[in-house]
């Protein structure tokens, strides 16, 4: 009888040992690379492709994007850092109408100075000692009030660091008074400037 109740404690133990044993009852940390992840979204996506397709296109990849992976994304565009340096030409008789200074917005860095200038009979954004986080496909508005579903967009950012200019067409800059930095993928804003 007390062998039965032997046997029967060690199997108890045994079956016990297995089941904390079983993946169940820990946890496991899966960390699979960008492109990976890209390709289980998509067959044959790259980081590349993603970047460089237009919005139609790549707005259901975004939507059944997992958070992970776009963080993965945003991750590594922060990483690469895109230079300019434009002049403004040789006009003298330029004037300063507005100015303002980058904030950071999300999470993210931006400083600099935006400005409006007259040269001539052309108005232009100007951005000196900017820099902004990367981030896919960054896009350039003009605002009413910050919020880009009333303004007006310019261009895609020419670099996240350094000066460049915007030509204003016809844009009334007395309304359209706050610049700001989007990133047009992932619906995220990046920076802003309000111009005074």
């Amino acid at each position: 009888m007390q062998k039965g109740i032997k046997i029967g404690i060690i199997a108890a133990i045994i079956a016990v040992g297995i089941g904390l044993a079983s993946p169940l009852f820990y946890e496991t940390e899966v960390d699979e690379p960008l492109p990976v992840a890209l390709n289980k979204i998509e067959e044959g996506l790259t980081y590349e492709k993603f970047t460089s397709m237009d919005q139609e296109k790549r707005l259901p990849l975004v939507e059944k994007m997992p958070e992970n992976v776009k963080g993965m994304i945003m991750e590594k565009v922060a990483t690469i850092t895109n230079t300019i340096s434009e002049e403004m030409g040789q006009e003298t008789n330029l004037q300063i109408l507005k100015t303002g200074k980058f904030e950071g917005l999300v999470g993210h860095h931006a400083e600099g100075t935006a400005k409006i200038i007259q040269a001539g009979d052309q108005k232009y954004l100007r951005f000196e000692n900017f820099e902004v986080t990367n981030g896919p496909d960054l896009r350039v508005y003009i605002t009413p009030d910050g919020d880009i579903k009333n303004g007006i967009h310019l261009d895609k950012l020419k670099g996240s660091r350094g000066s460049q200019n915007y030509i204003l067409e016809s844009i009334d800059t007395d309304t359209f008074d706050t610049v700001v930095i989007y990133c047009q993928p992932f619906g995220v804003y990046f920076g802003r400037a309000n111009l005074t």
